[in-house]
C-alpha cells in the first residue's frame, strides 16, 4: 500500500472550505474535519513541500503539523466515518455505500469525491431545509457554484423541470455526471467556469448560491440578470453576523429579504427578486 502523509491544520472556521479546495488542487486526496480545523491526506510520493508552503503563506494564523501514517484501507476507514445526513426528517443525503434504515420523502445519493457538497456542512443542510418550504414544481433553477450538484439535484427531486449549474473546479464535470446517474436524474446542465461563462442561460425561477459572503456581494448584479421577476434566491456560505451586509448588498439589485435559518452560527437566507433592471 502507498505511504501517506497526514497534514493536521488548525484554522479559522471560515477558512476551512477554501483551504481544502486549494489543497485538493496540489494533490491532497482526502480530508477529515475536526473541532479546530481538519486533517488533509496525500501520498508521500505526491507531496511537494514548496507547494504547501506557498499555499499556507496566505493563511498566517493557521497551525500545521505533518506526520507519516501507516498504510491502511482508506476506503474502509472513509466509509466507517462517513454517515448519512438527515434533514428535517424528510431528506436523506447519503453515499452509494450507505443503506437506508427507513424511508424518507427524498433520498439523495452523492458520491463523495470531495468534502464540498456531500451534505455534511451546515450551509448545505440549511439551504435544503429552506428549499423544503418552497414549491419547485416545474421550476427552472440555476445552481451557482454547484460543486457535486447536491442542491441542484435536490431541486429536481422537489419537482424542478430543469437545472443548470456552474463551477470553477474541473472535478465537478465527472462527479455531477455520476451523481445524476446515481439518482436517475437527467435534467441538469453543467457549465465549467465562473459567472462570466454563464451566457446562454435563460432567466430562471430559482437561484441557489451556497458560496461565501464576498463572492455573493460581488455577484448580486449578475444574478439579478439571471432570474425572473418574483424569482427566489437562496444564499448561504456565511455567518449570521454577515446577514445584514448581504441584505444591504442584495437590495441594491432588486432582491428583498424574506427569511433565514441558522445552525452553529452559519446562516442561509431566502430573497425574492422584485425589480428588473
Amino acid at each position: 500500500m502507498d505511504v501517506y502523509l497526514e497534514c493536521e491544520i488548525k484554522c479559522l472556521a471560515e477558512q476551512r472550505e477554501l483551504m481544502i479546495a486549494e489543497l485538493a488542487e496540489i494533490g491532497f486526496e482526502g480530508f477529515m474535519e475536526g473541532e479546530e480545523g481538519f486533517s488533509a491526506y496525500i501520498k508521500s510520493s505526491d507531496f511537494v513541500p514548496a507547494d504547501l508552503e506557498e499555499l499556507l503563506a496566505a493563511y498566517p494564523l493557521a497551525e500545521v503539523s505533518i506526520k507519516e501514517i501507516a498504510p491502511q484501507n482508506w476506503n474502509e476507514l472513509w466509509e466507517q466515518g462517513y454517515q448519512p445526513i438527515i434533514i428535517a426528517d424528510k431528506v436523506c443525503i447519503r453515499a452509494p455505500f450507505h443503506t437506508l434504515e427507513k424511508e424518507y420523502n427524498y433520498d439523495l445519493v452523492i458520491q463523495p469525491k470531495n468534502t464540498f457538497g456531500t451534505g455534511h456542512h451546515e450551509t448545505t443542510q440549511l439551504v435544503v431545509e429552506l428549499m423544503l418550504h418552497e414549491n419547485f414544481n416545474n421550476k427552472t433553477v440555476f445552481d451557482y457554484g454547484c460543486g457535486t450538484g447536491v442542491l441542484g439535484l435536490m431541486a429536481l427531486k422537489l419537482g424542478a423541470k430543469q437545472v443548470s449549474g456552474n463551477d470553477i473546479d474541473k472535478w465537478c464535470v465527472d462527479n455531477i455526471a455520476e451523481n445524476k446517474e446515481l439518482n436517475k436524474l437527467d435534467h441538469f446542465t453543467f457549465i465549467y467556469g465562473d459567472l462570466s461563462m454563464v451566457v446562454d442561460v435563460e432567466p430562471v425561477d430559482v437561484i441557489l448560491a451556497n458560496i461565501n459572503k464576498n463572492i455573493l456581494l460581488n455577484s448580486f448584479n449578475q444574478l439579478s440578470k439571471l432570474i425572473k421577476q418574483d424569482g427566489l434566491l437562496f444564499i448561504s456560505g456565511f455567518y449570521e453576523t454577515d446577514l445584514e451586509d448581504l441584505k444591504q448588498g442584495a437590495i441594491k439589485f432588486g432582491f428583498s429579504y424574506t427569511y433565514h435559518l441558522t445552525n452553529n452560527s452559519w446562516c442561509a437566507a431566502t430573497f425574492k427578486f422584485e425589480t428588473k433592471h
